[in-house]
């Protein structure tokens, strides 16, 4: 078994610290904690990515107040090791393993994809009334909510946490493609990881996550949704030199300016600048949108070097970290 059930932190285990409890984890791990409704269960999974704490600091806010969930509520921390790994809550997923949040639906020869496996099995037997798999972005921005389905149910847990919700066709292996009509489960990006407020995103969230006792009712106070659809997916292609720089860098085949992420989910106008292109042009990058439409040169534009938008775009989970804008992705956009 790769998914270990752990019991609630003790009160000096509390008094440690939150790392210091995580490094008595035997691994990737599992908590239940019953409901005033038994009947009915509800599952929340955080730390798939260990450099995405919110989650974890939200349930370690709850761990100090003693609290009744409305219904049965299970808790899942993920990729503990590659949280505990370095400086904690600094690294993605392990060098030598692959992105766990890649692994759902998928088959693999490292044991991530057989906790994957495992957390799969246990929501199936549990058939919960809903999953939220809570995330921070790699970059400062603010929270949403990102599906495979757009429908009533998805949309009310969307709303518990956040005013966005991002429907998507791409396909990555992520939890949230293994959502179903009887068991919602969906993303939430709290924001950030060194944004304040994305932890408060997670702390307000998993509030009205865990003590709603319907959470599939319109409730005074919830988020109204700002939709977003079909959003496209832009890489850098495998292999090719990225840099962060206020100018061109001419040994790069893309330099973007090292505070590209402040526009994070703003409106930016046709022809707006977003970076500088190296000799191989706009061919260095690529895109995906899960539908097969969207090519590089329907979105984008070279003009004396520079990386220009062809129409007005929302863009978002732009990252600043070089490492997971190469192995993840540039930014995704969505345009008018």
């Amino acid at each position: 078994m790769k998914l270990h059930d752990v019991s609630w932190p003790t009160q000096s285990e509390l008094e440690r610290g939150l790392v210091a409890w995580l490094d008595t984890l035997p691994g990737a791990s599992w908590l239940t904690l019953p409901g005033r409704d038994q009947s009915r269960h509800r599952v929340v999974v955080t730390l798939l990515h260990g450099n995405e704490p919110s989650g974890t600091k939200a349930l370690w806010h709850f761990f100090h107040q003693p609290f009744e969930c409305a219904v049965t509520t299970h808790f899942c921390l993920a990729n503990v090791n590659a949280a505990l790994f370095d400086t904690p809550f600094s690294t993605r997923h392990l060098e030598n393993k692959p992105d766990m949040n890649r692994c759902f639906g998928r088959n693999g020869d490292d044991d991530s994809y057989d906790v994957a496996a495992e957390i799969m099995a246990r929501i199936r037997a549990l058939k919960p009334e809903a999953v939220v798999d809570i995330h921070n972005t790699s970059g400062s921005g603010p929270s949403f909510a990102v599906t495979i389905v757009d429908d009533e149910k998805h949309r009310h847990v969307s709303s518990l946490f956040t005013e966005r919700m991002l429907c998507s066709s791409v396909r990555l292996g992520a939890l949230m493609e293994q959502t179903s009509e009887e068991t919602p489960i969906l993303t939430i990006e709290c924001g950030g990881a060194q944004d304040v407020a994305a932890d408060e995103v997670a702390k307000n969230g998993l509030h009205h996550f865990l003590h709603t006792d319907d959470i599939f009712q319109n409730h005074t106070g919830f988020w109204p949704l700002d939709l977003l659809y079909h959003p496209v997916r832009v890489q850098l292609k495998p292999e090719l030199e990225l840099c962060y720089h206020d100018r061109k860098v001419d040994e790069a085949d893309l330099t973007l300016p090292p505070d590209i992420d402040r526009h994070n989910f703003g409106w930016m106008a046709a022809d707006s600048m977003i970076g500088w292109l190296g000799a191989k042009g706009l061919d260095a990058m690529t895109t995906n949108d899960g539908e097969g439409g969207h090519p590089i040169d329907a979105l984008f534009y070279e003009q004396d070097g520079e990386l220009r938008l062809k129409q007005a775009s929302k863009l978002f989970m732009i990252t600043t970290r070089r490492d997971i804008a190469l192995s993840d992705c540039l930014f995704y956009m969505v345009a008018d």
